[in-house]
């Protein structure tokens, strides 16, 4: 089960421990996959839902899997679209957490520049593209009747197909809004931040997101039943998650490597939308910025080195809690002394 806080023995904090819990699907890519329960169980019955006054029964039944399986692969897949993208800039993602509304990928780093967020942003709509390449052509390629079950109202075959291309079509045209944190306000973000100081363009981007939150949220009251629900959860969530960017961008920088030290000297800065006051002409020579340059290369090492032993010790701990302390290797075993070492200060 994935830690999501701390909650009380109250009735309400025990229902959220509830709605929290997920259960691990495997390991693809070295990435883990793991699935809320509320998912699992609320997707079918809502396709179910939509399906059963088409047909019934046993094919009813078998077209939601379909819808259930496929929407979660596919959402497997953009999020994997990120991480993969991430890959290219040393930013790793070990998880990835798939919800009623969507997928998550656990992110060990957040993008260092605009360009970056730019590039592992986008990567998650294109693979909707990736699947439509594929999809379309062989819509119009398979035969009618192709493995059609007799009675059935609809063909299985031609159903799935049509199914994704309808699916990755809509899932790429609504991750492109620009309301954050959907890939579009995320876009939205690192485009703005190439013209203004990336603070100022999380302001503004979050701006956005609320305003876009609350049109998904008052939309999501005119739908029916469970549908209308869902739409003010995601355009709430969509509002949360603008303002708590919101107050991070107060304090914080967006882009860690983005003129850290000028935002020492001046952390209002990105409120005038430039560079801190009397740093216009502060141009630094080419030997500073390698130094510059190479201690953050050297920081960014540690970091990794840190975050590469830290994995490797939860692994081991985990074999311990497995086996116990006797079955360990002498490699394990001196991990495990050069990480105690380490949080003493002696390695």
């Amino acid at each position: 089960m994935s830690s999501y806080g701390v909650y009380d023995g109250s009735p309400l904090g025990r229902f959220l421990q509830l709605v929290m819990r997920t259960f691990a699907i495997g390991t693809f890519f070295g990435v883990h996959v793991r699935m809320y329960w509320v998912a699992a169980c609320l997707v079918p019955l809502l396709f179910l839902q939509s399906l059963w006054p088409l047909t019934t029964g046993l094919e009813a039944l078998v077209l939601a899997a379909i819808c259930s399986v496929g929407l979660f692969v596919v959402i497997w897949t953009h999020e994997m679209g990120h991480i993969a993208a991430g890959w290219r800039y040393r930013i790793r993602s070990d998880l990835i957490t798939l919800s009623p509304l969507g997928g998550v990928a656990h992110m060990n780093a957040a993008a260092s520049t605009p360009k970056e967020e730019l590039v592992i942003t986008l990567a998650g709509p294109a693979v909707h593209l990736v699947w439509l390449a594929v999809l379309w052509p062989l819509q119009w390629l398979l035969p009618t009747q192709v493995l059609a079950i007799s009675g059935w109202r609809f063909c299985p075959v031609h159903f799935t197909v049509w199914y994704l291309v309808t699916l990755n079509t809509s899932l790429f045209l609504f991750n492109l809004l620009p309301i954050f944190p959907l890939d579009g306000g995320l876009v939205l973000r690192a485009l703005l931040s190439m013209r203004v100081h990336a603070n100022l363009a999380t302001m503004w981007a979050t701006t956005v997101g609320v305003i876009g939150g609350s049109v998904l949220a008052v939309l999501g009251l005119f739908r029916p039943g469970l549908e209308s629900t869902i739409g003010v959860v995601l355009g709430l969530s969509c509002i949360s998650a603008s303002l708590q960017e919101r107050r991070l961008a107060r304090h914080v920088l967006v882009y860690r490597q983005h003129r850290r030290e000028l935002w020492e000297m001046d952390p209002d800065a990105w409120k005038r939308g430039g560079e801190p006051l009397g740093t216009a002409a502060a141009k630094p020579s080419r030997f500073a910025r390698w130094r510059r340059e190479r201690a953050e290369r050297q920081a960014a090492a540690r970091i990794s080195a840190e975050a590469e032993l830290n994995r490797e010790v939860d692994a081991i701990l985990e074999r311990v809690h497995q086996v116990g302390m006797s079955a360990l290797s002498d490699r394990e075993k001196a991990v495990l002394k050069r990480a105690s070492q380490r949080r003493r200060g002696a390695g």
